[in-house]
């Protein structure tokens, strides 16, 4: 597996494959809990659902490609964890 300058893994492609290696935290803006989830989880959750919201940084994910791409050039920049923010839609914008 190639190695970044700063000794992070970084993404490798093996057949049209990625390999993520980066943590995703998420917040849970309703409980107020944090939780680690796999990528196997996260392209189960209801993307198509308006009323919950995700971002990380400020950038809205409105989908599981979207959620990797951004994985990806996190990864390159040598991050191994990402913080992500679920809440539903009105927490968000009321400022909750």
């Amino acid at each position: 597996m190639e190695e970044k300058e700063e000794g992070v893994p970084a993404g490798k492609q093996t057949e049209g494959k990625t390999t993520y290696k980066i943590r995703l935290k998420v917040l849970d803006r309703e409980t107020a809990e944090y939780r680690y989830c796999t990528l196997d989880e996260a392209k189960t959750w209801d993307w198509e659902n308006p009323e919950i919201w995700r971002m990380i940084g400020g950038w809205q994910i409105t989908s599981f490609q979207q959620l990797l791409n951004l994985l990806y050039l996190k990864m390159e920049k040598g991050i191994t964890e990402v913080e992500m923010l679920e809440s539903p839609r009105f927490m968000i914008l009321a400022g909750g």
